[in-house]
């Protein structure tokens, strides 16, 4: 019996409430307060639809499209609400004042006024420090006096007044995209301190702007800061889950910390949201390959280059991937087929020659060594295939020149040390 006398108390409240243009407008006028703009508008609305002539409702409205950046609304509603009530006469006249300022503004701009012109949109500010515009205008100002760091601040303070002001997100954008951009030309130019100051400046402005997050995490990856690089892009993936290119990049972080299972999880991810994702093809196949699963490999490698015929990347790791099985036959077709898409990748023809080396072609080998240390002379594996190519000719003393070139490389030292000694020691290596 109380549970029903309590509901009923409550539908009865309710419904008064539903029927009373007076709370409903405090309700609005509560949600605008909070932020909810949507919902307070249903709910200026739901008070007009009992009282159409509901004098408050209509100036409700008049501020909340005043909020909005809609100053034509907000003079209409201005307007409806002096019809039904002359008591609001002074709310219409405050909208003219608005327009007469902002108008005023403009002209100033127009005529190269520009800090008259900024008094103007900062006294509006003053009055109705909820009208975005003032503050949009304001940037709009600074940005043709070209000084972005000012307009970026006006952009961004008129989106948090209201976030979803079309005018004031893209003049924001045109800002952070010149901040980023300068920020990669100084990456480029090798001027890291000041590509990471413009990165950060960009999210200063725009926290939710996920290409300066992508760039930061590039940056901070070629510089081996592989957990630093980590952070940033995780955070693109929480702004922008679906971009494909930042599951790739994780991917290669993952990878070059020994994190093979994970990197192989992310290359997937940027596959699966972009099918045609070559890179993120070609380096699953390296890392199945060196997992030892061939088949997958194979299988995946295949794919991409039925996708992307000519992407030589493809072909090179299923010619590695033969390599790794000792089916040199078909791991000099696939690494053919690489240096004819890409004839200026020294690693490309490196391969090749190891493949032919590998099937004792050793008069292809020679010329495709010869092409990988035409475009890498200190490239001490070339030179070491070359060798090997010389050896298997025969020509010993040409091996062991190529040898003594290969030797200068300290990661193909070893290696060629050992070539040499073979040559001045046959019998020490007689089976």
């Amino acid at each position: 019996m109380y549970i029903l006398k309590f509901f009923t108390i409550c539908l009865i409240t309710s419904l008064a409430f539903t029927q009373d243009p007076e709370l409903l407008l405090e309700k609005g006028q509560n949600e605008l307060a909070s932020g909810y703009i949507l919902e307070s508008e249903q709910t200026f609305q739901k008070a007009l639809q009992i009282d159409p002539s509901f004098a408050p409702a209509l100036q409700a409205l008049s501020k909340l499209f005043l909020h909005k950046g809609d100053l034509k609304k907000a003079n209409e509603y201005s307007n409806q609400a002096v019809q039904a009530d002359e008591d609001f006469r002074d709310w219409s006249i405050e909208i003219g004042k608005i327009s007469e300022q902002i108008q005023n503004g403009n002209r100033n701009v127009q005529q190269g006024l520009y800090e008259e012109a900024i008094l103007e949109y900062d006294k509006i500010l003053k009055t109705h420090p909820y009208f975005p515009d003032s503050e949009f205008y304001m940037g709009l100002t600074r940005f043709r006096q070209k000084d972005i760091d000012k307009a970026a601040r006006h952009f961004s303070n008129a989106l948090k007044i209201y976030p979803d002001h079309i005018k004031a997100r893209k003049g924001l954008d045109n800002v952070t995209k010149q901040f980023l951009n300068i920020g990669n030309k100084s990456y480029k130019n090798g001027d890291l301190s000041k590509a990471i100051k413009f990165y950060n400046k960009s999210l200063e402005f725009d926290p939710e702007f996920y290409l300066a997050y992508f760039q930061l995490g590039v940056l901070e990856k070629k510089q081996g800061n592989s957990k630093l690089a980590i952070s940033n892009l995780n955070k693109v993936l929480e702004i922008k889950p679906e971009h494909d290119k930042t599951w790739f990049t994780l991917g290669t972080a993952y990878e070059s910390d020994q994190l093979i299972d994970e990197a192989i999880k992310h290359y997937l991810k940027a596959i699966e949201l972009n099918p045609r994702y070559s890179k993120a093809y070609g380096n699953v196949g390296k890392l199945l390959t060196e997992k030892e699963e061939y088949l997958k490999a194979e299988d995946l490698l295949k794919t991409i280059i039925q996708i992307d015929p000519n992407f030589a990347d493809g072909y090179m790791r299923l010619g590695l991937l033969y390599i790794a099985q000792e089916r040199y036959n078909e791991a000099v077709n696939n690494l053919k087929s690489s240096v004819e898409l890409d004839d200026k990748d020294y690693n490309k023809f490196f391969n090749l020659a190891s493949a032919q080396n590998k099937n004792e072609d050793w008069v292809q080998a020679s010329a495709s060594a010869q092409k990988c240390v035409d475009l890498k002379r200190k490239f001490g594996g070339g030179w070491l295939e070359l060798g090997i190519a010389e050896l298997g000719k025969k020509n010993r003393t040409r091996a062991k020149k190529h040898f003594e070139e290969a030797r200068k490389d300290r990661e193909w030292r070893e290696l060629a040390e050992r070539k040499i000694d073979e040559i001045n020691n046959p019998a020490k290596y007689q089976k």
